[in-house]
């Protein structure tokens, strides 16, 4: 099967290796993704990225597969169980440490360990994006099958510094680090963030090439690209 491997932003694109493509985050993410699914007509899409933790037992670099995409209302999708299954055999013979959950999307950056608390409570959720359930009904809408793959960044137990709490998508990268660099109250929680950055997209580029090489090799059964959460 034909496969487009999509991430929000370059970061994580560049991480995942030169096949992967940036779709950008929130309602232009989807968008962009839409205009590529029209043009190149893939069988399956696969979401790459990073997320933030909210199961208290992971910790930074440990990969989710989504078992199922919701919005905060709950409403949202599953993969085909063929793809999952296989993804999570997969993962389990690669070796990298990772959990198979779900993964709720929000409209901005989930920054207190409160607000995470609070999510995982109600949602029983391992991480928090803002790009997947979106991107995933965008898969479906075009006849393509979806997996999501993410890498924790942030744990539960890790607030972000108070300028990465307005940020919106790749445009804000640059104003961020002028934010970060200015607000001397950040640095312990940015210097926290920049420490776990590099074992998360080292997952996350490990963890994409085996959930890929599995979503190119396996044919969803029929009826399962609709595949609504109960």
């Amino acid at each position: 099967m034909s496969l487009l491997l999509a991430a929000p932003t370059p970061r994580e694109a560049r991480a995942i290796g030169s096949a992967c493509r940036v779709v950008g985050a929130g309602e232009a993410g989807a968008r962009a993704l839409a205009a590529m699914l029209r043009e190149e007509r893939p069988d399956a899409v696969l979401v790459a990225g990073l997320c933030g933790g909210l199961d208290p037992s992971l910790r930074a670099g440990t990969l989710i597969l989504a078992r199922e995409a919701i919005d905060e209302r709950g409403e949202g999708l599953q993969p085909p169980a063929t793809t999952l299954a296989g993804a999570r055999r997969a993962l389990r013979n690669a070796g990298p440490r990772f959990v198979c959950s779900r993964l709720v999307t929000v409209g901005a950056p989930v920054a207190t360990r409160e607000a995470r608390r609070d999510l995982w409570n109600a949602h029983g959720a391992a991480g928090v994006d803002m790009e997947t359930v979106a991107l995933a009904r965008v898969a479906v809408e075009h006849g393509a099958s979806w997996m999501a793959l993410r890498a924790v960044i942030d744990p539960a137990d890790m607030a972000l510094p108070r300028a990465l709490r307005g940020w919106r998508g790749p445009a804000d990268e640059r104003a961020l680090l002028r934010a970060l660099a200015l607000s001397p109250r950040d640095w312990p929680a940015s210097a926290r963030l920049a420490l776990a950055l590099g074992p998360a997209l080292r997952a996350l580029r490990t963890g994409a090439r085996v959930v890929a090489r599995v979503a190119r090799d396996t044919v969803p059964l029929d009826g399962e690209l609709l595949a609504p959460n109960p």
